[in-house]
């Protein structure tokens, strides 16, 4: 798992941003690449106009997502100021301790438990209880899911939407799918994906149950895809 291309990328500092499927691909395609990508490069690749391009690639940057590299002549001979050149953000949110604390919590639930996936679970129900208000009243179930995904971005794991084949297109869509493209323990999840992820899911099922909807069902695809994890929530 440890060298696996697929799943997050450690949480990054910066606003959370809601990506649109543009962008999320932009930023799949700079995490891909072994050195930094100048903005006629990515164009290339995605055949968007270089504007557009350049767009994604600040707004990203602004995010704390992306960062600017020190640009390099270009090599042909022309003149001017080197090409800006963007890279993934090297500062990831959780400090070495405390992710080195993460990984040995979840080394010891792996040996100690029964079931680690269920031990796992039963932490993260017990982190959405100290973590989320539960309100007077059940909220309505799309904002619920709002909620969630609010309290996900804010804890670090920087929602995405789904493309728009696989969802309705916006955001949060209705019962589908939203990708989750940093994860605040990831090298703890990547050692112990059946701890560390069983908490994650966790934490998103009581959640729902504390907004007032127990029957929405929540599954997390942990390292689904290039650059994320899948979370849907849907019906039951």
């Amino acid at each position: 798992m440890e060298n696996s291309p697929l799943g997050p990328q450690p949480a990054a500092p910066g606003p959370a941003l809601p990506l649109s499927a543009a962008r999320a691909a932009v930023l799949d395609l700079v995490r891909a690449h072994p050195a930094p990508c100048t903005v006629d490069q990515l164009a290339g690749e995605t055949g968007q106009h270089p504007n557009t391009v350049r767009e994604h690639l600040e707004a990203l940057v602004a995010a704390g997502l992306l960062e600017v590299a020190a640009g390099a002549p270009a090599g042909d001979g022309r003149r001017g100021r080197p090409a800006k050149r963007y890279r993934p953000a090297g500062q990831p949110l959780e400090a070495p301790g405390y992710a080195a604390l993460a990984g040995v919590l979840a080394a010891e639930v792996a040996r100690l438990a029964p079931d680690p996936a269920a031990a796992g679970a039963e932490a993260g129900r017990s982190w959405a209880r100290r973590a989320v208000v539960a309100p007077a009243r059940p909220v309505s179930a799309e904002d619920a899911r709002r909620r969630v995904l609010a309290e996900l971005d804010d804890l670090g794991f920087a929602v995405a939407p789904a493309p728009a084949a696989e969802s309705s297109g916006g955001a949060e869509p209705s019962g589908g799918r939203v990708r989750l493209v940093a994860c605040p323990l990831l090298a703890a999840a990547k050692d112990q994906p059946a701890v560390v992820c069983s908490v994650h899911a966790g934490l998103v099922e009581e959640s729902l149950r504390l907004l007032g909807h127990p029957g929405l069902r929540a599954r997390l695809e942990p390292f689904a895809e290039p650059g994320a994890c899948v979370l849907t929530i849907g019906t039951a």
